[in-house]
C-alpha cells in the first residue's frame, strides 16, 4: 500500500516522523512525504499567545487530509487542538520521548540571565520560580533559537538562554557543546499537556492505514497524554494556556496526575493518583479551581 504522509517542513517535524515512516516501510508499505509550512511557522511577529485563531501548527495539514492530498498526518501532540474534525481518526500514538523542558544557557550567563521563550506556560511558571530573571519573547525553530543563544543577542539586547522541550533536542541530536544544558525539575515547570508525544491521524474511513499502524501504538503514552489533555479540556483551555500537566504510570495500573495553572493570582496546583481516569481528571481540575 502507498501512504502519503503530511508533516510540517521543519527538521524537527521530519526527525520525529522518521521512525513511523521506517516502521511502515519495514512492513512493505511505500511512503511518500509531503511537507507543509503552517500558520504557526509563518508567525514571527511576537509570542504565540498574541497570534489569532486556532490550529497554529495544524490547519494546513488538516485541510490536506480532508481533501485526500495526504493519507496520514504526524503532529506534535501538544500542538493539536482539543476539538478534532469528526472525519479524523487516531492512527496511532507512538511511545513518548522525554516530556521535560530544558534550559539551554550560555556558559558566561550572569546570575540574573535574560531568557527567551515563546511559551506563556514557560514564562509564567519560571517568573514564579526565578523572579530575578528577565524574560523576552523569541520565535524560530529549535536550531535558530540555539543559534541566537550562541550569538548572545536578540533584537539588539543580550540573550543568555532559552527553554526548549527535551524531546525536540533529543530527536534533533544538536551540537550543544559550549552551552550549559539544565533539565528543569517538574516541581518548577510541568510540561505542556502531551509534550513529547506524537499523534498520527488519518481519515475515519481509512481503516487500512489504522491497521497498518496498530502495532506502533503505545497504550501507556496514549492514556497519559489523554489524561493531560483532559485536564486542559476541563479548564476550557487551548494549547497556549499557561497550564502544565503530567501523567505518569505507576504499578498495578495506577496513574499519578499532576497539573498547575499560572495566572495573576499565582500558581494553582492539583494532584491525584489512582486507577479511575475520569475521577483523576475531575479531582485535578477541581483543585485548579474549575
Amino acid at each position: 500500500m502507498k501512504i502519503t504522509v503530511g508533516t510540517r517542513g521543519s527538521e524537527l517535524a521530519l526527525r520525529q516522523t522518521e521512525p513511523l515512516v521506517r516502521y511502515l516501510e519495514s512492513r512493505g508499505h511505500a511512503v511518500e512525504w509531503r511537507r507543509f509550512t503552517t500558520h504557526g511557522d509563518r508567525w514571527q511577529a511576537g509570542p504565540l499567545d498574541k497570534a489569532s485563531g486556532t490550529g497554529f501548527f495544524t490547519r494546513e495539514l488538516e485541510a490536506a487530509l480532508t481533501s485526500g492530498d495526504v493519507d496520514l498526518l504526524v503532529h506534535s501532540f501538544k500542538d493539536v487542538a482539543l476539538e478534532r474534525p469528526k472525519d479524523f481518526a487516531t492512527a496511532c500514538i507512538p511511545a513518548r520521548e522525554d516530556p521535560a523542558d530544558w534550559l539551554v544557557m550560555r556558559a558566561d550567563a550572569p546570575d540574573r540571565p535574560r531568557v527567551g521563550t515563546s511559551s506563556e506556560r514557560r514564562l509564567r511558571f519560571l517568573e514564579h520560580a526565578f523572579p530575578d530573571w528577565e524574560f523576552t519573547w523569541i520565535r524560530g525553530n529549535v536550531p535558530t533559537r540555539i543559534q541566537r543563544v550562541r550569538e548572545g543577542v536578540l533584537r539588539d539586547e543580550p540573550l543568555h538562554a532559552t527553554i526548549l522541550a527535551a524531546a525536540g533536542l533529543r530527536r534533533l541530536e544538536l551540537d550543544l557543546s559550549g552551552l550549559v544544558v539544565r533539565p528543569i525539575p517538574f516541581e518548577q515547570l510541568l510540561p505542556a499537556p502531551a509534550q513529547g508525544a506524537l499523534l498520527a491521524e488519518t481519515r475515519i474511513d481509512r481503516e487500512d492505514v489504522i491497521d497498518a499502524l496498530k502495532d506502533f501504538h503505545d497504550p501507556a503514552t496514549a492514556r497519559c497524554a489523554g489524561l493531560e489533555r483532559a485536564v486542559l479540556a476541563g479548564i476550557g483551555g487551548g494549547c497556549q494556556q499557561p497550564l502544565g500537566a503530567l501523567a505518569e504510570t505507576q504499578p498495578e495500573g495506577r496513574i499519578r496526575l499532576r497539573a498547575a495553572f499560572a495566572d495573576e493570582r499565582g500558581l494553582r496546583y492539583g494532584e491525584a493518583a489512582g486507577t479511575d481516569d475520569a475521577a483523576l481528571v475531575a479531582d485535578v481540575v477541581r483543585a485548579l479551581g474549575w
